[in-house]
């Protein structure tokens, strides 16, 4: 079977085209806020990075001592349930693209949590509306990643840190 993108149908007008091309992986807007009020609260994280190299995978934010990285998810792009209306045009084409892109977040998650990572997701609207409880979860998940890291460290016959070399 071919990919989905190589089966893309054209845009069903020029400002569709145009609105189409602007759109960007990455840098968005909600994803900055969440940012900014994370470094707010004293955190620190690499941005736009991959948690594990041996996956294509990259993740919002990460905190790659806690080994806890975030993914801002987008309401259109990846589906959710409370505000995602597929377009009239092409309609088929973008409801196997959603659901595409939300088997491809199952499996990226699951994948990391294998290599040993926690990964928090959150809808783009719950960041927009609820900021403070998102700040709120990421710090108390890294609380406990950090309790379970000095737990292992304690642990530890040699006494050496687990942290890998990212």
């Amino acid at each position: 079977m071919t990919s989905i993108r190589s089966r893309a149908p054209t845009a069903s007008s020029p400002v569709v085209r145009r609105v189409m091309q602007a759109n960007v992986g990455r840098e968005t807007g909600i994803e900055q806020t969440l940012r900014c009020a994370l470094h707010r609260n004293g955190l620190r994280f690499r941005k736009d990075a991959a948690p594990v190299c041996a996956l294509r995978c990259k993740a919002d934010i990460v905190f790659t001592r806690f080994k806890v990285c975030v993914f801002v998810d987008g309401c259109f792009w990846h589906g959710c349930p409370k505000h995602f209306r597929p377009p009239k045009a092409n309609r088929a084409w973008w409801l196997e693209k959603i659901r595409d892109n939300r088997a491809r977040d199952r499996r990226q998650s699951a994948l990391l949590a294998y290599h040993g990572w926690t990964v928090l997701r959150f809808w783009e609207h719950n960041v927009k509306s609820q900021l403070t409880t998102v700040v709120a979860d990421v710090r108390r998940t890294l609380a406990s990643a950090n309790r379970q890291a000095l737990a292992r460290k304690r642990r530890s016959p040699c006494g050496k840190q687990f942290w890998p070399c990212l």
